[in-house]
């Protein structure tokens, strides 16, 4: 028996579900400033797990000087987020240029 692809596997269909996951990710990053400190590093880890996963992805087809930069990035924000009393204001411009350098085409 064939198995049939679901509606989920389309190519649409993923692009939508990421556009509203960064959607998501975006308001975490904007919300960092009404939350706790645990609550600060709760959502900065949060949204070092999507980046993470999407660097990753990302570092399959881009050149070894965008992997490079996408992975220092990467580990800036990581780094930020594992502080004991991390800084909002060093995290959240990091993590947004992350997003959009992870946006533009490799």
């Amino acid at each position: 028996m064939e198995s049939q692809a679901s509606f989920t596997d389309s190519p649409v269909v993923g692009v939508r579900l990421l556009d509203a996951r960064v959607a998501t990710i975006r308001e975490m990053l904007s919300t960092l400033d009404t939350v706790t400190h645990a609550g600060q590093q709760h959502l900065m880890n949060r949204v070092v797990d999507f980046v993470e996963a999407q660097v990753q992805q990302a570092c399959r087809r881009a050149s070894s000087g965008n992997r490079r930069m996408l992975l220092e990035q990467l580990d800036l924000i990581k780094r930020e987020a594992g502080r004991r009393l991390p800084s909002v204001p060093a995290f959240r411009p990091r993590a947004e240029n992350l997003l959009r350098l992870l946006n533009t085409p490799t």
